[in-house]
């Protein structure tokens, strides 16, 4: 062999190890670009959820103390995830997959994460709301049906770095504040900026059967004071309606569970065993109100094959140019507008006549 071709070897093989590495290297540069964190999250639509079957093997709703009727067809719930935590936003890659696909919304993390939240704080807030929700839309179905219920004030979610966070718990019953009966959020807020950190408020509560007074004194965040609690109307209802909806947060169930609790203690096929899906929160006066993720929502009752959604009024301005195909939008306001449209729709009336989402 001569010494050319002898000293040629090592050369190719010099080659090719450069050619590998600056293979690996492209592949790692594009493995990160796809794959790292960015600071925006994807929201896509979740599981479609029928509320007179089950949720992690349980039924969704249970009606006891009170005659209950059969149901037919169904009542669906909608739920939107999201691509990317706190931590993590959504990588460059699902951004991308976002931007070609219209059934998915780039949003930035920033919007879903305020300074010093996390996904722990999140979820925490979104449990209290579908608690709310769920206690609203009892309400809902019972003032439809002119059932009487009591209700009282009560503390649902304490920030433990706030004003109360070692003097008040979750559960507390708040009954007096400044030494007036407590009647709303409205009136407590109101009294707690009245003091503007330089007093505190005194509050009574009940905590399981003892009485106490508590004394706090307010910070200012974001511009306002406050004393780091969420206190929300409790109804006592006079019989049992238990609601159990897994890992489903946020108040947008809440027209929904109305409708269905409706249909429950009601003779009769409400549905006339169509399938209805549809979103919006729900008052105890039974107004539906706006939500989020409505697109994201819509898309899943496309892809759960259903063909009647009901939208909040509130939502309209996206709803509009945003539906896919298969699904009809109905409008609505209230709970009286969701059942007149299913008693169009349960009896095979003349649909075309509903009210829609127009520009």
């Amino acid at each position: 062999m001569s010494l050319f071709e002898d000293s040629a070897k090592p050369r190719s093989v010099l080659r090719r190890v450069i050619n590998w590495s600056l293979g690996l290297g492209f592949i790692a540069s594009i493995a990160f670009v796809a794959l790292a964190p960015t600071p925006f999250l994807v929201e896509q639509p979740g599981p479609v959820y029928n509320l007179f079957s089950t949720i992690s093997g349980k039924p969704v709703i249970s009606i006891s103390g009170r005659e209950i009727y059969p149901t037919k067809g169904s009542f669906n719930m909608l739920t939107v995830t999201m691509q990317g935590t706190s931590d993590r936003g959504a990588s460059w890659f699902n951004i991308g997959l976002a931007k070609i696909d219209k059934s998915k919304k780039i949003i930035n993390k920033s919007d879903v994460y305020p300074p010093g939240w996390d996904d722990a704080k999140l979820n925490q807030r979104s449990d209290v709301m579908m608690l709310d929700a769920q206690a609203n839309a009892k309400a809902a179905a019972l003032k439809l049906l002119g059932i009487p219920y009591e209700s009282y004030q009560a503390v649902t979610l304490v920030d433990q770095t706030g004003a109360a966070g070692k003097l008040l718990k979750a559960g507390d019953k708040v009954l007096k504040i400044q030494g007036q009966d407590v009647i709303d959020l409205a009136q407590i807020k109101a009294l707690v900026q009245a003091t503007e950190g330089k007093s505190p408020v005194v509050i009574d509560i009940v905590r399981g059967t003892t009485s106490k007074k508590v004394s706090i004194t307010p910070k200012k965040v974001e511009g306002e004071w406050r004393i780091g609690v969420f206190i929300s109307p409790v109804p006592v209802f006079p019989f049992k309606i238990d609601i159990q909806v897994g890992d489903v947060g946020g108040p947008s169930g809440g027209q929904m569970l109305a409708l269905a609790i409706y249909d429950k203690l009601t003779p009769g096929y409400l549905t006339g065993g169509q399938d209805i899906a549809g979103t919006g929160t729900i008052d105890p006066d039974g107004n539906i109100g706006q939500i989020g993720g409505i697109v994201q929502k819509m898309y899943g009752v496309s892809r759960a094959g259903i063909k009647w959604f009901f939208a909040p009024s509130s939502n309209c301005s996206e709803v509009v140019g945003n539906i896919p195909d298969g699904i009809q939008v109905v409008k609505v306001s209230t709970l009286q507008d969701s059942l007149a449209a299913i008693k169009v729709i349960s009896s095979g009336g003349d649909t075309s006549s509903l009210p829609t989402c127009t520009k």
